[in-house]
């Protein structure tokens, strides 16, 4: 057959001899490397143009070959099964193409879930890297309130009357200072809460009275400044509010 092929239209018309000749040939290149093509080409010697119906093992004889048709194909021949109808390989392509599109579609899907999971985690770092510390930037508020009230403690005349006590309230000014800016350097900064509206979301109201000539809702007293870190609220400012 592998003879047949390569031959092609020259095949035809060729005499017995030269046709069993040329499969001769063709299967004696085979056999230079693959050991069980020998005894075939011992029988197409024997039996001239006929090929063999059996399929050679080595050292055991012969193997009867399954049936099949040669068909041919752009001149030329290949061994198959019954071709399919028209009516079943129409069938077979419209199920290829449903297979096709439910691939596709998976593919997309598959697309769109490990962009949202990358999106995710990119969101999910960010976070990490601006507000992992939150717990312990709470922690050191108390330092800045310390020195807020200690410097909120000493009065205007005290300080005129003494020089020691100057040179003390300059120095916890710069301590708080320092605090402020290491603060600011981790998004921390404090909240301007005084004559804002009240916002429950940034601020806690302690208690509420009416002040004559402002509006209600207004922050008029604070009792403990508000933090915030980047965006979000780090601790609320406790105020007195109109009512």
């Amino acid at each position: 057959l592998w003879a047949r092929d390569r031959l092609g239209p020259a095949w035809t018309g060729v005499s017995r001899g030269t046709e069993a000749d040329a499969a001769m040939r063709a299967v004696s290149r085979l056999s230079r490397h693959v050991a069980p093509w020998a005894p075939v080409a011992r029988s197409i010697r024997s039996q001239g143009s006929h090929f063999p119906a059996a399929w050679p093992v080595t050292g055991h004889g012969w193997t009867p070959l399954p049936q099949v048709q040669l068909v041919a194909r752009h001149g030329r021949f290949f061994c198959s099964e019954e071709a399919p109808s028209e009516e079943e390989l129409q069938e077979k392509i419209a199920l290829a193409k449903e297979q096709l599109q439910e691939l596709a579609e998976k593919m997309k899907a598959s697309k769109a879930d490990l962009l949202q999971a990358k999106k995710r985690h990119t969101q999910d770092l960010e976070n990490e890297a601006k507000y992992g510390y939150t717990k312990f930037a709470l922690s050191l508020l108390h330092v800045a309130d310390n020195l807020e009230r200690a410097i909120d403690s000493v009065k205007t005349d005290q300080l005129d009357e003494s020089e020691e006590l100057k040179h003390e309230v300059a120095g916890v000014q710069k301590i708080r200072h320092a605090v402020e800016e290491a603060f600011a350097e981790f998004g921390v900064h404090k909240m301007k809460a005084l004559d804002q509206p009240f916002n429950p979301e940034h601020h806690e109201a302690m208690f509420a009275m009416e002040m004559p000539g402002k509006e209600p809702n207004i922050i008029f007293h604070v009792m403990e400044p508000g933090y915030m870190i980047h965006d979000r609220t780090l601790r609320a400012a406790k105020v007195g509010v109109t009512k």
